[in-house]
């Protein structure tokens, strides 16, 4: 049997902090994708289907669902391998590489050290969509 169930507010325990639901649907990622780039594979994941490994610090996240359009926002993250050494995972809008989509985000993977930066395969790295399901 099949149940639904109709709210506006959503309030804690005590009746207190109350949020509208029209605030909540729309601020909750759509998916997330933490992913191992040297295997390549996704070690855990909501709405992501698999992991194209385009070359060394370049790749995409293709999206079991798709977005209703290429206008979403990932939110990234990636492990820290050294101390002395900044690491990003940044969208990737190269148009030598797969470019975003609805249904596939693209990213490109740095170690930034001193002036110079350069691509490398991240071991522990995650993204979270933000926007509307198609």
């Amino acid at each position: 049997m099949a149940s639904e169930l109709r709210v506006n507010t959503l309030k804690d325990a005590s009746g207190n902090n109350s949020v509208a639901l029209s605030t909540v649907a729309p601020g909750t990622p759509k998916g997330f994708c933490h992913f191992n780039q040297t295997t390549p594979a996704i070690t855990n994941s909501l709405n992501a289907s698999s992991l194209t490994d385009t070359a060394a610090g370049h790749g995409s996240v293709n999206w079991t669902s798709a977005m209703s359009d290429a206008n979403y926002t990932c939110t990234t993250g990636n492990k820290t391998v050294a101390a002395t050494t900044a690491y990003a995972v940044v969208l990737n809008d190269d148009v030598s590489y797969v470019t975003r989509t609805a249904s596939v985000w693209s990213f490109n993977s740095y170690y930034i050290n001193g002036s110079s930066n350069a691509a490398f395969d991240s071991s522990s790295a995650i993204c979270a969509a933000m926007g509307d399901l198609a």
